[in-house]
């Protein structure tokens, strides 16, 4: 099960206003909107589908939009008893729908399919003095992301403190990148990963970097950092949480970057199914 369809994460979407509620197996996600409906997005979702569940949550939550983004083994298949619905592939998407795994399998298999240019980063990060540790600081991390993504920054703070409360201790994990000489002397982090872990899996949820520690090779260490801590947490798959997908351009554009750095650490590329849209007309 995708950590989208865990009830940590259903705690954390409550926690931001939205309400949770379950369809068969699975749950869907509901934001209401006074006068004009709601908007449900339903993430992750595979067999059995519950097709009929769904058109009853559409129209009890007059939904203007539902979006739904299936895991990666569905083929759903859709009855027309009702030509009034009409499920219809949509170009949105919520949640990534291209990413990469890496198996944890091994540590020595791990890093010799790093690409050549970032095993020589982590030994340049090394050389270059920098220091990974385990931290349960998540405004040193907010502060960082807030400053990366500046003037908007604080948009997020608020949910990063919210998915830490939910996840943390036993299911959020936060890495923070230090030189060597300021890791003790109360200096913000050059850089940081927040790891979030559900059922073997490992998820590279959110990262941050200064221009600093991106020059140093922070970055590709916490990585590195972060495949062995996943492995030792006994998870099986590391999923990158996102890379550029072509079938979606507009959506993925922004994430050409980091979707480069990512692919040098020799994972497997996988895709979701296109998501979908679900087209029901009210009566008036």
């Amino acid at each position: 099960m995708d950590i989208r369809q865990s009830p940590l994460y259903a705690k954390y979407m409550q926690s931001i206003g939205w309400k949770v509620k379950r369809i068969g197996k699975w749950q869907a996600f509901i934001k209401p909107f006074p006068l004009f409906g709601s908007f449900i997005k339903i993430q992750r979702i595979g067999h059995p589908f519950p097709e009929k569940e769904i058109i009853n949550l559409v129209k009890q939550h007059r939904a203007f939009k539902t979006i739904i983004e299936p895991d990666l083994n569905s083929n759903f298949q859709f009855s027309s008893a009702n030509r009034r619905i009409n499920f219809q592939l949509t170009g949105e998407i919520f949640a990534p729908s291209k990413t990469i795994f890496i198996d944890l399998s091994t540590k020595e298999e791990m890093f010799n399919r790093f690409s050549e240019s970032k095993r020589r980063a982590v030994r340049r990060a090394e050389k270059n003095k920098i220091v990974v540790k385990e931290s349960a600081d998540i405004e040193a991390f907010v502060n960082l992301k807030s400053k990366q993504m500046f003037p908007f920054g604080f948009l997020l703070s608020r949910e990063i403190r919210l998915l830490w409360k939910a996840f943390n201790p036993k299911h959020g994990f936060l890495l923070l990148a230090f030189h060597s000489n300021d890791i003790n002397q109360c200096i913000k982090p050059l850089a940081g990963v927040l790891l979030l872990f559900w059922q073997k899996n490992a998820y590279y949820w959110l990262a941050s970097a200064t221009d600093k520690g991106k020059k140093l090779f922070a970055p590709t260490l916490l990585v590195w950092e972060a495949l062995k801590l996943s492995r030792k947490k006994g998870c099986t798959i590391f999923d990158f949480e996102g890379v550029f997908d072509p079938r979606f351009p507009k959506a993925t554009k922004s994430w050409k970057g980091f979707t480069k750095f990512k692919e040098g650490f020799g994972g497997k590329e996988v895709q979701y199914p296109k998501p979908m849209t679900i087209n029901l007309k009210f009566e008036v």
